[in-house]
């Protein structure tokens, strides 16, 4: 289930991709399906990313593996995980803009565990090839056990060529984990770092 899960979110990926390649000469996306043009006036920053990422968890009240000091309540290791994410920027290309993403994260090893963040988006160009955001999201775990946390990131991104760059992200979460002999409630905060490629696409007026 996870193998068809993975395929089929790389395919939104390329399907994000192919618009880029569609676009015409001047940018202004009059070759895209009306449904994605921009209105006169407006402009639409989109992006497509994949990453792996792995993170530290500062509070192990459950015994979880990985652990890093002398006991099994000290820092500890996340499962390294797979990120995939879609975003949407609007306002001044040449200022910040403000959009929305969301992000699907699924550990490749250990105990089956997927989260989706659906976040607020800052997000600024730095000429010529640099780009650098903020997250604000909810953490919404699907499994092994739901939950919603709280996610601060911040990361930036460098353009290879027009639409084809690598980025990097430090992203910080807090989740709230049930009671256990020594706390009535479990404060477990993780901070990840995540690397690896996107597609940027912009659309112009």
């Amino acid at each position: 289930m996870r193998s068809a899960l993975l395929l089929g979110l790389a395919s939104s990926l390329l399907v994000l991709a192919r618009p880029a390649a569609a676009a015409d000469a001047d940018g202004d996306g009059e070759s895209l399906p009306a449904e994605l043009r921009p209105a006169d006036g407006d402009y639409m920053h989109l992006l497509g990313a994949i990453a792996l990422g792995r993170g530290l968890r500062f509070n192990n009240p459950y015994r979880l593996a990985t652990p890093l000091g002398d006991s099994a309540e000290s820092l500890s290791l996340t499962a390294t995980y797979l990120d995939l994410s879609g975003s949407a920027a609007f306002g001044d290309p040449d200022g910040l803009q403000h959009g929305g993403s969301v992000h699907l994260s699924v550990a490749l090893a250990g105990v089956p565990q997927e989260v989706i963040t659906p976040s607020y988006l800052a997000l600024l160009r730095l000429p010529p090839r640099f780009l650098v955001h903020a997250r604000l999201g909810l953490p919404i775990v699907l499994e092994p056990d739901p939950n919603v946390g709280y996610e601060l990131a911040v990361g930036g991104g460098y353009l290879v060529t027009g639409g084809l760059g690598v980025t990097g992200e430090l992203v910080g979460d807090l989740f709230y984990g049930a009671a256990t002999q020594d706390k009535a409630l479990s404060a477990i905060p993780v901070l990840s770092l995540q690397i690896g490629a996107f597609v940027d696409f912009e659309l112009l007026p």
